[in-house]
């Protein structure tokens, strides 16, 4: 297979390694020398294995504090996408939640962008993130015009994608709603092979970025009322509201090693997301390790969890629903071996083996050629879910 001229694109590489980042390495493992354009880095946070790779960046690195004032300069950066210069690439591909589909491919270009989640705060969950920073008059209207002004420009870009990757059923159906596309589930890729069941502690476990979408302090207001031990590994704005309000059998471990969050996973009694996520890789890594995951019946849980069998759903938000969650799965003899065989659909290997025949057989996947064969189900029942 030729290898395509290909450059990545991403949003920012600051303030966390996450998901999102996970897709762009893993493509950029399979094409090293394709360039990554991304809004803004901070270096400080780039794992050691990537600093060679060739980065290119947006006219907001050159802005004053952008660290610390980035979401300032928010409404810029579809503008700072559009400059980008790619209009010597072949084949792009976007690992896209903000802004880095805005790019402008050449028309015979093919753009495929792997989308996490369209913009949660400007879709769905705007009202949400408007309270959660305390938005009140003058202020929640003012976001409220610039919100529209950026929805407007998010539906435009999506018409530049030629084909969608989505992380869940959930980000699918989202994609369809609110950029009436298609798009086909690629789950995101697991290092599975780095967690393995050691044997079960005494105390459950979170991990992640401390956020309120998240469901901590649900969790931690479960975990207050009910006394069992609970672990929580991250950093995140909500780390000092969660301390405060947290009992002392709820311990706070803050940002750790790879090795001592596998070591964690591979003990912890169960693992616990009881937030809404857009698929939730920390789920599929405890899982990996054999471990049953206790989810919120919502987002990327519905494709992670089978109910029962993997762990247990929940369908209320609230402390008691959570708490009777973990009533039940300690009533469950669970089988770690049948949980770490279930992980093993999100295992890395499945997502580059994917990833690659898309990469390298692009110009199947271009949109036009995509349309012309919609009168064909069987030939593109193979490219969607729908």
């Amino acid at each position: 297979m030729t290898k395509p001229n290909l450059a990545l694109v991403s949003d920012k590489l600051a303030g966390a390694i996450g998901g999102a980042e996970s897709i762009l390495y893993s493509a950029h493992e399979l094409y090293p020398k394709a360039p990554i354009y991304t809004t803004a880095i901070d270096w400080q946070i780039i794992p050691e294995a990537y600093r060679q790779a060739d980065y290119r960046t947006t006219f907001i690195q050159n802005l004053p504090f952008f660290e610390r004032l980035y979401k300032l300069y928010f409404p810029l950066m579809p503008l700072a996408h559009e400059m980008l210069d790619l209009q010597a690439y072949d084949v792009i591909f976007s690992s896209h939640y903000s802004v880095a589909k805005s790019i402008i491919p050449r028309p015979d270009a093919v753009h495929i962008c792997y989308c996490h989640s369209p913009a949660r705060y400007l879709w769905d969950m705007f009202w949400t993130y408007s309270n959660l920073n305390g938005m009140t008059g003058f202020q929640s209207y003012m976001m409220g015009l610039i919100a529209q002004y950026l929805r407007l420009l998010d539906v435009t870009s999506a018409n530049r994608v030629d084909y969608f990757l989505a992380n869940s059923r959930y980000t699918a159906q989202r994609i369809k709603k609110f950029y009436n596309r298609d798009a086909e589930i690629l789950y995101p890729p697991v290092k599975t092979d780095r967690f393995h069941d050691e044997g079960s502690q005494d105390f459950y476990l979170m991990a992640g970025r401390l956020v309120a979408y998240k469901g901590y302090e649900l969790a931690v207001q479960a975990f207050n009322a009910s006394g069992k031990p609970l672990v929580i590994i991250g950093d995140g704005p909500l780390l000092k509201k969660l301390k405060a309000m947290a009992k002392s059998n709820v311990i706070f471990l803050g940002r750790v090693s790879d090795e001592t969050l596998a070591e964690y996973m591979n003990h912890c009694r169960a693992f616990l997301l009881p937030g809404k996520e857009d698929f939730g890789i920390v789920m599929a890594e405890a899982q990996s390790a054999g471990k049953p995951v206790i989810a919120l019946k919502a987002g990327g849980a519905l494709d992670i969890v089978k109910d029962g069998e993997t762990g247990i759903l929940f369908e209320t938000f609230s402390p008691q629903a959570l708490n009777q969650a973990i009533e039940h799965s300690e009533d469950i003899v669970w089988s770690p071996m049948r949980i770490a065989e279930h992980a093993q659909q999100f295992d890395v290997s499945n997502f580059k083996t994917r990833l690659n025949d898309l990469l390298g057989n692009a110009q199947d996947f271009r949109r036009d050629n995509l349309v012309s064969r919609s009168s064909e189900p069987k030939a593109f029942e193979s490219y969607s879910i729908f």
